[in-house]
This record gives C-alpha cells, sequence and structure tokens, in this order.
C-alpha cells in the first residue's frame, strides 16, 4: 500500500517511536479497530486473544500473534473508550520482561479521526542495540498503521 500519510518518527533520547494517521472514519470505528481481538487481528499482525475473550479494558491481558516471530504478551494499562488506549507489550516471545508501552490516542477530526501511536520504555545493552529496537519499531508502526487506515476504511461500520 503507498500512502501519504507521515511516517514515524524516532525521539533517540526519549526512546520513542511516534506516528500520527489519519483515518477517514468516526473515533467508534477506529477504537472497535484497536479494541475488539476479531479486528486487531485483522490489521495488527496475524493473531490476537484476550484472556477473557473479549474487548481491550483496563487490566486484560492477552497476547498478539505476528508469523514468523511468535505470540507476544500485552497488558492493557488505560482505556477511555473511543479517545485512549494503551498497553504494556513484550518486545520478544521469548523475552516477555523486555516490555513497551504503546499508547494510541484518538482526536476526531470532522468526519474522520487523527490517531497517534506513542511507543515508550524501550531498552538496549547498547546504543547500537537501543537504535535497532526503535528503528525497528519505526518501520513496524509505519507498516501496520498503513494496514489500519485500510482495514477501517475498507469496512462499513
Amino acid at each position: 500500500m503507498t500512502t501519504t500519510q507521515p511516517r514515524a518518527t524516532v525521539d533517540l533520547d526519549a526512546r520513542s517511536v511516534t506516528r500520527t494517521v489519519r483515518v477517514a472514519a468516526h473515533p467508534e470505528a477506529v477504537w472497535r479497530a484497536l479494541s475488539e481481538p476479531e479486528h486487531v487481528a485483522g490489521w495488527f499482525g496475524d493473531g490476537c486473544e484476550t484472556d477473557d475473550g473479549g474487548p481491550f479494558a483496563v487490566g486484560t491481558h492477552g497476547r498478539l500473534h505476528f508469523e514468523g516471530y511468535g505470540w507476544f504478551p500485552f497488558e492493557v494499562t488505560r482505556a477511555e473508550p473511543g479517545r485512549l488506549l494503551a498497553y504494556r507489550w513484550g518486545q520478544s516471545p521469548d523475552e516477555p520482561e523486555r516490555m513497551t508501552e504503546a499508547e494510541f490516542t484518538l482526536r476526531p477530526d470532522g468526519d474522520g479521526t487523527y490517531l497517534t501511536v506513542h511507543e515508550t520504555g524501550f531498552t538496549g545493552a547498547t546504543d547500537d542495540a537501543l537504535r535497532a529496537a526503535l528503528d525497528g519499531n519505526r518501520e513496524g508502526w509505519d507498516g501496520e498503521l498503513d494496514e489500519l487506515v485500510e482495514y477501517i476504511e475498507a469496512r462499513a461500520w
């Protein structure tokens, strides 16, 4: 998919990755795509399970699957339906203690929504390892949020 959306940026000092995209859908549709496992699996990796089988809410535990990489654990830390979702998730299926926090904020814009993801908490044993982790997730959010926009805009919510 070719996009005209801004690309993700890395802040090495803050150890964070940020990207904002505009989705041609109301915040309620964007929220559903971010918080309902069957929709999350449609754009973010290829599998999403929660401990109770329901949508994301504060305290929800679950896991995300990425083909070729395996399952990654997550825990929802904040949820304000239609406005904000944050979860801590593993950066390695083999090291679940290595977690970052991805925060998604939704801002209505007429008939659309601005969605920003801000991921923090990156670590690295060396500066090169830290930079590699940040660059990998910057590239990841570029692809994943493009998929999210396409996923949402292809549906009648």
